[in-house]
């Protein structure tokens, strides 16, 4: 579908029995927002550790001719989980609303679970290659 946020997925909280989140499907702009907001987080960890650290990264020890391995994306790793989660989550069973402040309130475990479930909406290929665990339920 064109417009994603239009389409929804309700998903049962494997650890949390009875309870469920309703996730939405996110547009490019907003994906793009959580992956540059990730990528300057990112960028400003490795500023702190000063450029003696970033010179050794960049100068080929005497003799090395060997290619690094291309690493591979993962994409939990690439997008801001808190801009995700806010952007995503529209709806669930728990007895306050669901609002960003109730969202940042989730515990680590679930928070997690529902990133992880956001990513494997948006990047299944991902998932089936094994860089994000097996879907807990089907929408």
């Amino acid at each position: 579908m064109a417009v994603r946020s239009t389409v929804t997925h309700k998903l049962e909280i494997p650890h949390e029995p009875n309870e469920w989140i309703e996730l939405k499907e996110l547009g490019w702009r907003t994906l793009e927002a959580a992956r540059e907001t990730k990528a300057r987080t990112s960028l400003l960890s490795f500023r702190d550790l000063g450029p003696e650290f970033f010179k050794t990264l960049t100068t080929p020890t005497e003799g090395d001719t060997k290619k690094a391995p291309e690493a591979e994306t993962d994409p939990t790793e690439t997008y801001d989980m808190s801009i995700l989660l806010r952007s995503s989550i529209v709806a669930w069973s728990y007895p306050v609303p669901c609002n960003e402040g109730n969202i940042d309130d989730l515990d680590q475990k679930t928070a997690s679970w529902a990133f992880k479930e956001i990513i494997k909406i948006h990047f299944p290929e991902d998932a089936e290659v094994g860089k994000v665990s097996e879907p807990s339920s089907t929408p």
